[in-house]
């Protein structure tokens, strides 16, 4: 049985719904929905999973872990993010920007792969001699191993040459490329997206093949098509950063195998994709080093596992709009605005007339609640006039009563700042933080209970260090 359904979907962000509305209610965007007409099939599911008609129990302790056994890379930072390698048999989705090195990275985990795997790298975008001259430019001379190519856009011919030719690792660039003829609309629709989506997994579950699938984003940073495609796979990788600079950042938001807070940095060169050893360095500028500009301060925060020394830049100004400008990059904005209110409120700094300028140095995105304290104390250097020297580090997250308090995985980030040689290192002033010594290392541990006594720290340290000068 075949029947006709109609629905609208958007071509801003591709939310369907069942009916025109004239604006969408997903992205708010005003006249975006069309109209889309496509054929389904009532017997479709069964059609897609035909090659198990039969329903088999089976006991847990009889299921084999070894098909569920884990393939590790020469890339630290991927196998970090994906818990210890990639699992056999898993359905991965990379997303990005255009530009940002989705298609560089499949191609070297393709070309890793193959020294010890079968493997198909599928491109629908790009002609086969196309991908052999990039493949020629990020292996170095080095051999391929055992890799195929394949520009062939229609899944349902490659679904049953997969049943034909057994493959280890299967890379598809990308699913809006691929279509299936059976379903209408062209490459990229939300029917097709669906329906390739769907096929590709059965096909991952029943040959017990991994696969990778390279998927485009829209304007607001989501992937394109339907939240369907996200539900289905088992990890989505967020491949992140500017790409004028050099740096990328991979983040894992869904992983059915491993931890989600992890992130991998690498660096763009002409040769493809480098790990990066030290990214504090990439986060951090010299322009400070003799502790001559105000607002700017270090931070060390966790992300996932692993310690970062960022630097925090904030910028006070006065202003005569009725509405002072509040604007962060790389931080909440609404995080911004509590600790201004907690400024105002706790330490008698007014900043209701004042624009607001926040940047995190290198386009990181701090989500971590221990970039509090550096954030106040930039603030604080800001307006009070007082820079910071270059050598100290704030780690702490704050109430709304102007407490700081302990984060998460300070053994860490006081690890990390001594082998940075940081000369000072603030932290809470808590019952757990109560271990901690007053030297660790070559760094001077300065204990803070509450925000007002970290402005009495600036002030005090800026003065003695200015009569020191002059003498």
């Amino acid at each position: 049985m075949v029947k006709k359904r109609v629905s609208y979907v958007c071509s801003n962000c591709s939310y369907t719904a069942p009916k025109w509305l004239g604006r969408c209610p997903e992205c708010g965007e005003w006249n975006t929905l069309e109209e889309k007409s496509e054929t389904v099939a009532n017997d479709q599911n069964h059609r897609l999973f035909a090659s198990s008609p039969d329903t088999v129990f089976t006991h847990i302790t009889d299921v084999k872990t070894v098909d569920s056994e884990r393939i590790p890379t020469k890339y630290k930072e991927f196998d970090r993010i994906m818990g210890g390698g990639v699992v056999k048999g898993s359905y991965n989705l990379i997303s990005g920007h255009p530009g940002i090195g989705k298609s560089t990275l499949m191609l070297q985990l393709a070309l890793e792969f193959s020294k010890t795997k079968r493997v198909l790298y599928l491109s629908a975008e790009e002609s086969v001699s196309q991908v052999k001259i990039r493949f020629e430019r990020l292996s170095g001379g080095e051999e391929c191993g055992t890799l195929f190519l394949s520009n062939e856009s229609n899944l349902d011919k490659l679904r049953a040459k997969l049943d034909e030719e057994l493959f280890d690792i299967l890379f598809c660039d990308s699913i809006q490329a691929v279509y299936s003829p059976e379903v209408l609309g062209i490459p990229g629709s939300v029917s097709q997206i669906k329906e390739c989506a769907v096929r590709l997994l059965e096909t991952s579950k029943r040959c017990n093949i991994t696969v990778f699938v390279v998927g485009h984003v829209t304007k607001s940073g989501a992937v394109a098509g339907p939240m369907l495609l996200e539900h289905m796979v088992d990890s989505v990788l967020l491949f992140e950063g500017d790409p004028s600079l050099g740096y990328r950042i991979l983040r894992c938001s869904k992983n059915r195998f491993g931890a989600t807070d992890e992130v991998g940095i690498f660096t763009m060169t002409s040769s493809g994709l480098v790990e990066v050893e030290n990214p504090s360095e990439f986060f951090l500028t010299d322009d400070n080093e003799n502790g001559t500009i105000s607002g700017s301060a270090r931070a060390l925060v966790l992300e996932g596992t692993r310690p970062f020394l960022i630097e925090v830049q904030s910028l006070v100004t006065s202003s005569n709009l009725p509405q002072p400008r509040r604007v962060a990059t790389g931080f909440d904005i609404g995080r911004l605005a509590m600790l201004c209110a907690i400024l105002e409120k706790r330490c008698d700094i007014y900043c209701s007339s004042f624009d607001i300028f926040v940047n995190i140095v290198g386009g990181l995105r701090v989500k971590s609640t221990s970039v509090d304290m550096p954030l106040a104390a930039s603030l604080l250097s800001s307006i009070l006039g007082l820079p910071l020297p270059p050598a100290w580090a704030f780690i702490g997250e704050i109430g709304l009563g102007g407490e700081i308090r302990d984060v998460p995985g300070m053994d860490i980030l006081i690890k990390e700042g001594v082998r940075l040689g940081l000369s000072r290192i603030f932290i809470p002033q808590t019952r757990s933080t109560s271990k901690y010594s007053e030297k660790s290392g070559d760094a001077e541990i300065v204990k803070v209970k509450r925000l007002d006594e970290l402005r009495e720290q600036i002030a005090e340290t800026n003065i003695f260090e200015t009569n020191a000068r002059k003498h």
